[in-house]
Order: structure tokens, then sequence, then C-alpha cells
């Protein structure tokens, strides 16, 4: 493995933990390669969790390629390559002095937060759920982990270094969830120019562009639902209009 070429580790049945190979357990060895290498590994030992997030966002988006064009082979690798990560960062977690965890840890978290967002997965009844039940028992059961916490605003929470088309379209989710009317919606949020020319924009980037359109947009969501006169969650499509800045 090297910082530039974004291939990952290539694990071979003789490496790892004794008794891995073909016919073992190939996710158990792959823990134990990645431990060794970030154990005795130059470039590898130097990593931290942010230092790694460029190849994380790299391998995110060859992995959206693979699935573009149905490459199963490159699904598998680009699969693989993000299993790297993950396993790299658990790894550099497990080193820390005072709040260390490993990718047991991860697992385990994710198999928790499964039995309380999706408990029907493990009782047998996910087989007469329809889908919008599924999302109703997991939105309820991540409402009741907030319980005790200060409300969530309806833009808080959101990744914003990630892609601005992306950007867009969570903040647009999160405000028809909302009830916010499609009426305060500018439709400079519904479309996105792009011009090779960049004179719509004094950066000449589209990407800059429009995610300085999301992030007004987002300001008047954040002032609007100062001023409404209850919760999020009992506003009418009229209180988000008279709540709305001029």
């Amino acid at each position: 493995m090297s910082s530039g070429d974004g291939d990952g580790v290539s694990v071979g049945a003789g490496d790892g933990a004794a008794g891995a190979g073909a016919g073992g357990d190939r996710l158990a060895e792959a823990v134990a390669v990645m431990a060794r290498i970030r154990r005795d590994g130059r470039w590898e030992s130097e990593q931290t969790h942010a230092s790694l997030l460029p190849y994380l966002i790299e391998e995110s988006w060859e992995l959206v390629d693979a699935v573009a064009d149905d490459d199963r082979d490159e699904l598998v690798s680009e699969l693989g390559d993000l299993l790297l990560q993950v396993l790299f960062h658990a790894a550099i977690a497990a080193e820390h002095p005072e709040r260390p965890f490993d990718v047991q840890d991860v697992a385990g978290a994710l198999l928790d937060k499964l039995r309380r967002r999706a408990p029907y997965w493990f009782t047998g009844e996910s087989a007469d759920l329809e889908a919008a039940e599924q999302d109703r028992v997991w939105q309820e059961a991540k409402a009741a982990e907030r319980a005790g916490r200060p409300p969530r605003g309806v833009v808080d929470g959101i990744s914003w270094d990630q892609p601005a088309l992306a950007l867009g379209q969570k903040v647009l989710g999160r405000a028809r969830s909302a009830g916010i009317p499609d009426d305060l919606v500018p439709d400079e949020m519904r479309t996105v120019r792009v011009d090779p020319v960049g004179a719509f924009h004094e950066s000449g980037s589209a990407e800059v562009a429009y995610r300085q359109v999301v992030r007004r947009f987002a300001d008047l969501v954040r002032v609007a639902e100062a001023r409404l006169p209850g919760p999020v969650a009992g506003a009418t499509a009229d209180d988000w209009r008279a709540a709305w800045p001029a």
C-alpha cells in the first residue's frame, strides 16, 4: 500500500492470521493484515484519521463509478478498497490512549443501532412490514435516541463538505420532511447552471456557485425556523410562509 495509488492492499492466502486463506475467514485475515501493516508500514504508521480522508472520499467516488458502470468485478474491487479504509481507521482508533476502539466495536455499534432502529430483523417480523412501516419504525427509534437532547434544527447535522449536488439534495429533502412548502424553494435551488466560460459566477465554478445557493437557502430555513410559533414537528405550510424572511 502506498500514499498515491488508491488501490489498497493485496492480501494473499499466505498472509495474515494462521489458518486464514481461501477456505478460511477472509475478513479476519484482512483485519490481521491491516494491524500488521499499521504497525510495520512506514507510511501507514504515520497516518491519522484526518490524513486518510482524501483516500476515503476518492474510494467512495470510485465505488459510485463502479455502480454506474454496472461492472461487477470493479464493484468487488472498490468495495474492498472501501473496506480497507474502514479497517485502517479502526486500526488507528485502537491506538488511542484514552478511548480506544477497534473493528469489533465498530461492528458492535452497527448491530446495536440495527437492534434499536430495526428490531424486526432480529425477531423474524421483517417479512410482514412494508417499506413505509419500516421507515416509520426507524425514524421513531431515531427520534427516541435524541430524547432529552436539544431539538435538532431542520438543517442541523448535515455534512456541508459533501459535493454541492448531494448537499442540495440533502437540504431539499430535509426541507420537504419539515413541511416547508415548495413555493418557498427558489428556482435556483432546483436548477444547476454549468457554464464552461464561468460568466455566471466570479469563481468560474458551478460547484462553488451552487454550494453558495444551497447555503443561502439553508440560512433562510434557519431564520424561519427560529420564527415559528411552535416546534418544527407541528409547523404547517402557512406557518412556514408567515415565518419566512422577506
